[in-house]
């Protein structure tokens, strides 16, 4: 079963709403909500799993069948990337909800396995791109196949285009953390989002661009001692990354 951080977990949630809680409900679930009660088709095929003593509906994010508030911590995980209107999603999430976690793919993730899957259909099921800005704002920019190939002309943009040419993404994903693989945001009372139409570029706009995040969740993998095992297999498996960095100017524990 999915659950948080120890420090993070809701202890005194007496109500959990877990959405999208598939095959692996979160851990002290009391209700559980899914589009898709039969087939799974965004679970694998897998079937679903409701803990005894939970309560299991059929419903959307975009319109949860519940009134306000009458939730005490709101579970969404792997959902927001799918649906059609996320800001109708995120204001159903706080609408029912008094506090939660969200958590999705990260632009890194998902545009590094875009890339690397041209010509699939497999990488399409999910439509945002999802990251945090730095003052802790959801965005949501779109994943189209135009957008995996664009880029910000800031530096940021640049290091990641070129890092990910040099890269087979569908192996070196697994050489960098976790949290660079993911966005994750615990909100209480509320949230604040941003739903964009296009990929911004913080250059000729006065707005953060997703691959800020990515090019600092990349170098906090490599400088990250607990991962030197992997970080130095990363280097020997790709021998270009230390190009890449030089060329860009970044310097880390274990590429330089």
């Amino acid at each position: 079963m999915k659950t948080l951080p120890f420090f993070k977990r809701p202890y005194l949630a007496k109500r959990i709403l877990d959405i999208g809680s598939g095959h692996d409900p979160f851990k002290g679930v009391t209700h559980l909500m899914d589009i898709d009660l039969h087939q799974g088709h965004e679970r694998g095929g897998n079937e679903i799993c409701a803990p005894g003593g939970t309560n299991l509906i059929a419903g959307d994010v975009q319109a949860i069948p519940f009134k306000s508030k009458c939730f005490d911590f709101v579970y969404a995980s792997h959902i927001l990337e799918h649906v059609s209107l996320p800001e109708t999603a995120c204001q159903e999430i706080m609408r029912v909800g008094v506090a939660g976690y969200i958590e999705t793919p990260s632009p890194f993730l998902e545009q590094g396995l875009a890339l690397a899957s041209e010509g699939t259909n497999e990488q399409w099921f999910h439509k945002w791109f999802v990251f945090l800005n730095p003052d802790g704002m959801l965005v949501f920019e779109p994943k189209t196949m135009e957008t995996v190939q664009e880029f910000c002309s800031c530096s940021d943009g640049q290091f990641m285009k070129d890092l990910f040419e040099i890269l087979n993404f569908n192996e070196a994903q697994h050489f960098f953390k976790r949290k660079a693989k993911t966005t994750f945001l615990y909100w209480n009372s509320l949230f604040r989002y941003e739903v964009r139409n296009r990929t911004v570029d913080c250059k000729r706009e006065e707005k953060t661009c997703r691959f800020r995040g990515m090019k600092e969740a990349v170098l906090a993998s490599c400088n990250d001692f607990f991962r030197a095992g992997r970080i130095f297999r990363l280097r020997r498996k790709f021998p270009d990354c230390k190009t890449v960095f030089r060329k860009h100017g970044h310097r880390t524990a274990f590429i330089y």
